[in-house]
């Protein structure tokens, strides 16, 4: 019979597959040559007895399988077990060997479970042993059925029964309530395992938080204390407290009745005090001066009568020393006293000459110059919105529906004097226009008698 070529090239390959694959298995299953190819290293366990171990059992790390048990051997105070661990699993030598069931029937296997994951490891150096104090085995099953026979041998079997009556008549009847309660469980559960990221994430920062908390624990018991002979002052003052708040609510009272009389009023002396305010932050320089020059001036007059029951006067012929000034009044008009006329001022006058000048300077040109960018009244538009002349300034009069009267002088920095109506927060211009102030009338039509609360709210929501 002659074989095909082919055929024979089929059987070859055949043959090479069984070979590759019987090597495999017993390289990788069986262990067969593993440590001629250097795949394996080998570690010890001491134990008290094998707890079920046995030889080709699986060895495992953190719960993957990491290579096979040995030969167990006997010894003196126990049992020796060689563990064939592969290469490349980094194992601690710092960790417990744990003799474990994979079930109540199923077979034993030894887990090693690290308790760090920094070196040294098992696969360096020499074969490490595992000693007796780092390992555990299983609760032997005799034992564990002498323990559950000695527990129910322990029940005295009318108190089991009174136990049992006691729960039937505790859960009869309640069985939707358990089924309620399992259900809200259940959903619990999914909720938190949905929410598992969120919950790792809240422990592992509230261990942030507790390490800051001890660290600032010196702190907090001063804060404790403090708070304790606070409280402590507060109780042993107790009656005093509870007297004062007792004479609070009188006097709240007539404040609350003072401020209601003041309500009609209170809108336009405000109102006033916004400009007087607004003038003085103009004049600040020359009010600034007058406060330095005030004190040295009345501290002089009380030179006049030291206390000594006599007045001293000094007399002192300075006639002209300095000079009047009288550049700048070339054109005015003589007054005598008998001349009681109301006449207009003449605001065009006054001293022409320089500061410098070693005349008596005066008059309001040589005060100290008004600041830029304060115009009176803020906020102030007419009907259509528009804002009046920065030019002129203006100021309002206390009494509403006062008759109109204006003095108006040529100066820029004049002052516009007009009547002033709270109950619609309007006035007449200098050109002869109605304006309204935005936050110093109209509230009245609008808030009432709490329209003066609008004075401390207006600048506020500009």
């Amino acid at each position: 019979m002659i074989i095909k070529r082919g055929v024979k090239v089929q059987l070859v390959v055949f043959l090479l597959i069984t070979v590759l694959g019987i090597g495999y298995t017993a390289v990788h299953y069986i262990g067969i040559g593993r440590g001629l190819l250097n795949q394996q290293y080998t570690a010890y366990v001491e134990l008290a007895d094998s707890g079920g171990a046995f030889t080709n059992g699986e060895v495992t790390y953190r719960g993957v399988r990491v290579g096979r048990v040995g030969p167990i051997t006997l010894t003196q105070t126990g049992v020796r077990v060689e563990l064939d661990l592969n290469r490349g699993s980094h194992i601690p030598r710092d960790s417990f060997a744990v003799v474990a069931n994979r079930s109540a029937v199923g077979e034993q296997y030894i887990d090693l479970q690290p308790r760090t994951d920094s070196g040294p490891y098992l696969d360096q150096g020499a074969s490490y042993t595992i000693t007796r104090d780092n390992t555990r085995t299983p609760v032997p099953t005799a034992e564990l059925l002498r323990n559950v026979d000695a527990l129910v041998a322990s029940v005295n079997p009318k108190d089991l029964g009174t136990i049992v009556d006691e729960l039937n008549r505790a859960f009869a009847g309640s069985a939707a309530d358990l089924q309620t309660i399992l259900d809200s469980s259940d959903r619990l559960l999914k909720t938190l395992n949905d929410n598992y990221g969120t919950t790792s994430q809240l422990l592992d920062n509230s261990k942030i938080v507790l390490n800051t908390q001890r660290a600032k624990g010196t702190a907090i018991q001063t804060f404790a204390h403090n708070l304790s002979v606070l409280t402590g002052e507060i109780r042993r003052d107790d009656p005093s407290i509870r007297s004062a708040i007792d004479a609070t609510t009188p006097a709240t009272l007539q404040v609350s009745k003072l401020i209601d009389g003041l309500g009609p009023t209170l809108p336009v002396l405000l109102s006033n005090l916004t400009s007087t305010g607004q003038v003085i932050a103009q004049r600040i320089d020359g009010l600034r001066s007058l406060l330095i020059l005030y004190p040295a001036t009345l501290g002089g007059a009380f030179t006049v009568t030291p206390g000594d029951g006599t007045e001293h006067f000094g007399f002192v012929l300075n006639f002209d020393s300095p000079a009047p000034c009288t550049k700048g009044y070339e054109k005015a008009r003589i007054r005598y006293p008998s001349d009681s006329r109301n006449l207009p001022a003449s605001t065009s006058l006054g001293c022409t000459l320089p500061s410098s000048s070693p005349q008596d300077v005066r008059g309001s040109r040589n005060a100290p110059k008004p600041k830029a960018g304060v115009k009176l009244p803020p906020g102030a538009t007419d009907a259509a919105g528009t804002v009046p002349d920065a030019s002129t300034s203006s100021s309002t009069a206390a009494q509403a529906g006062a008759p109109a009267q204006t003095y108006q002088s040529g100066s820029s920095n004049s002052v516009y004097m007009t009547s002033y109506d709270p109950a619609t927060g309007s006035y007449t211009g200098p050109d002869g226009k109605q304006y309204v102030v935005g936050t110093t009338g109209g509230q009245q039509r609008l808030l009432g008698d709490a329209s003066w609360k609008w004075l401390l709210l207006g600048p506020l929501a500009k």
